[in-house]
């Protein structure tokens, strides 16, 4: 399920979709009919809906110009403000975005005090929190109501609470109680654990993480530290358990600090983050890895080893890139750890979309080979009936740009701003490698002369570079059918 499916309701919805649609015509004077018959609506209904977007955008700009002109057509170019911009204004009316918000920031958050400030009753709060409700129980999370908020892992409920406000807000303002500057202090702490800090969007993510790792603190909801880590972090002076003491200003025990700093590690290899090859983070990882025996490190080397036979036995060098191995190694990490579907933002902005025709063998070949390896004692905590399907998928999707390596030519130099995962940026990299004059990398603001273009999804890059050339577009940026 989309994100927007998720968190509004089914005219909102309808809403946003139009706004979306009009925003990517483009065009100076576009008929309403054809708006409606492309997207299956009633003629006298998209009226109605283009005019409340014309008076929301009005309501959110003064000098907003209206985008209905007469006889039956509207200026798409009359939007004044971004899509990003839209979807928080909408969002600011939904329950499970409100409600999210009020027991995250909320000093003694209830049910009842949550139904009085946002004019709802317990049964309204009920029906427009179902959708989200059961993305959550896949994830093995609920609300609570005499407390509001959520329980289960906390490691997770922080997943989640990052991926559903991140996904609303995305940097537009800051949404949280904690200053900006505290948040800013724990992501400079951290930032050499986080190939997400030396990137435009990944640093704006780190900072939602660590505020939303502060206020759980705060509200003495912990973590606990997990003996699976062990192997990783035990005796391993790269992680340093006794800074997190001088950059919090909260009170916690000796063994709330382990914790606590664990899990900041733990989150430092949860996602594929790797897109460069020369990162320093990546070749730390692929150290720490393979400093001892652990079903991690030998769970990617028996599937690359499955992978060069079954799907590059032309060329099985290709896979053997470190970037390949830091991303297979932080996909098996997370689910090793959790043990369990756990939430991530490309489960939200991808759907249910198809892998590319020449790829659904790999990924069917693949699901095969963990549903055998499930079997296998080594694997059965992690490598479970639940978990095995959503795995396999991440690995074929880290292949993806390796399937058809295209030879070296001149290039067009492109800077991708997205969000900082390599599964959500690989069909956008893979698209520009089969360009034969482009050369993608991540967007770097400190070279924003070296490029071409650049790609986003978010408009804070035109913001703060008006006069650069740059593409924008909602996540998937790109499908491939």
């Amino acid at each position: 399920m989309l994100y927007e499916e998720m968190m509004m309701d089914s005219s909102t919805l309808l809403k946003f979709k139009l706004f979306k649609k009009i925003m990517f015509l483009g065009s100076q004077s576009y008929p309403i009919a054809v708006i409606a018959s492309d997207m299956n609506l009633n003629y006298q209904q998209t009226v109605i809906d283009l005019t409340d977007i014309d008076k929301e955008l009005a309501a959110m700009n003064p000098d907003h110009q209206s985008i209905l002109l007469g006889g039956g057509k509207i200026n798409c170019q009359n939007l004044s403000c971004t899509m990003d911009e839209y979807r928080y204004q909408l969002l600011k009316s939904s329950v499970p975005f409100q409600f999210i918000l009020y027991f995250l920031n909320e000093e003694a958050p209830t049910i009842d005090d949550f139904c009085v400030k946002f004019y709802a009753s317990r049964s309204t709060v009920s029906r427009k929190i179902a959708k989200l409700k059961r993305y959550l129980k896949d994830r093995h999370l609920r609300f609570t109501y005499t407390e509001a908020g959520m329980s289960g892992d906390e490691r997770v409920i922080r997943l989640a609470l990052f991926d559903l406000l991140w996904l609303g807000v995305r940097s537009i303002e800051w949404p949280f109680t904690v200053s900006e500057e505290t948040a800013d202090r724990l992501v400079e702490g951290y930032a050499k654990y986080f190939p997400l800090a030396r990137t435009y969007v990944g640093r704006h993510e780190l900072k939602f993480f660590a505020a939303i790792f502060y206020q759980r603190i705060q509200k003495n909801k912990f973590v606990r530290y997990d003996q699976a880590y062990n192997f990783l972090m035990e005796d391993n002076s790269y992680y340093d358990f006794t800074s997190l003491k001088d950059m919090i200003d909260l009170e916690m025990t000796d063994e709330q600090l382990k914790a606590e700093s664990s899990f900041i590690f733990f989150l430092a290899h949860l996602s594929p983050f790797y897109t460069l090859e020369d990162d320093a983070t990546l070749k730390q990882t692929i150290k720490d890895f393979a400093h001892q025996p652990n079903p991690v490190i030998r769970l990617v080397r028996d599937y690359l080893d499955f992978a060069k036979q079954e799907f590059f036995a032309d060329d099985p060098k290709l896979l053997d890139y470190p970037i390949i191995m830091g991303n297979l190694i932080n996909i098996s990490f997370g689910y090793y750890i959790i043990k369990r579907p756990f939430p991530t933002i490309q489960q939200l902005v991808e759907g249910n979309t198809e892998n590319l025709r020449s790829l659904k063998k790999i990924e069917n070949t693949t699901q095969e080979w963990f549903y055998n390896l499930s079997q296998e004692s080594d694997y059965t905590s992690f490598i479970t009936e639940e978990n095995y399907p959503l795995i396999a998928k991440s690995f074929t999707e880290v292949l993806l740009p390796f399937v058809d390596l295209n030879k070296e030519s001149e290039k067009v130099i492109v800077g991708i701003a997205l969000e900082h995962n390599y599964l959500l940026v690989k069909k956008i990299y893979s698209y520009l490698s089969d360009l034969r004059f482009v050369e993608a990398e991540p967007f770097d603001s400190t070279k924003i002369n070296h490029y071409d273009l650049a790609i986003s999804s978010s408009l804070l890059l035109k913001k703060r570079y008006p006069n650069k050339r740059s593409s924008y577009g909602t996540m998937p940026v790109m499908k491939t059918n």
